[in-house]
C-alpha cells in the first residue's frame, strides 16, 4: 500500500493503482524545498525506497552536482522524459540511479493555488522503457488530482 504524508492520504489508492497501470517501479508526489527535494507520497514495488519525508539534495548541494530528475521539471515547469539515464550524458550517475537503479523517468510538475510550482509527480523504473500517450494521460489525470488536493489545503 502506497504510503504519504497527510496531505496525500486520500490518494493512496490511486498511486497503487497507477503504479500498477503503467508497470513501474514508483510513483512519487515530490515537494521542493529550498535546498531539496522531499518524499510526500510513494507507491510501486519501491515505495520503500523513498520513504515519507525522505531529503535529495538539489545539485547546487550534492557531492556530483548532478541534479535531480525532479529538479529540473521544478526549475524548468516542464515535464522530462529520460528513457535511460545510463544512455544519456547528462543523466548518468544522478542519484536514483546510482543509489536505487531507477534509470527512466516520466514526470510533470505540480503547481499550488497560485500556479507556483510545488514539486513534482512522477514515474521511475529501472529499466529503459516509453510511455504511450495513454500512459502519460494517466500521469497528467493523478497530476489534477494532486493539483486539485494543493488547491483545496489552508496555506
Amino acid at each position: 500500500m502506497a504510503k504519504s504524508s497527510p496531505l496525500f492520504d486520500s490518494l493512496q489508492a490511486d498511486i497503487d493503482a497507477l503504479a500498477r497501470q503503467l508497470g513501474v517501479s514508483s510513483i512519487l508526489i515530490m515537494r521542493s524545498l529550498p535546498q531539496h527535494m522531499q518524499v510526500e507520497a510513494s507507491g510501486g514495488r519501491h515505495e520503500d525506497t523513498y520513504p515519507i519525508g525522505a531529503q535529495g539534495q538539489k545539485s547546487s548541494l550534492a557531492h556530483n552536482g548532478r541534479a535531480l530528475y525532479c529538479e529540473r521539471v521544478v526549475d524548468s515547469g516542464q515535464p522530462l522524459y529520460v528513457k535511460d539515464s545510463r544512455l544519456e550524458a547528462e543523466w548518468a550517475g544522478n542519484e536514483d540511479e546510482v543509489e536505487f537503479g531507477l534509470s527512466n523517468y516520466l514526470g510533470y510538475p505540480v503547481r499550488d493555488a497560485d500556479g507556483e510550482v510545488f514539486g513534482t509527480v512522477c514515474a521511475l523504473h529501472e529499466s529503459a522503457r516509453q510511455y504511450s500517450t495513454e500512459e502519460q494521460a494517466a500521469l497528467e489525470a493523478f497530476r489534477h488530482k494532486v493539483e486539485a488536493l494543493l488547491a483545496r489545503s489552508p496555506r
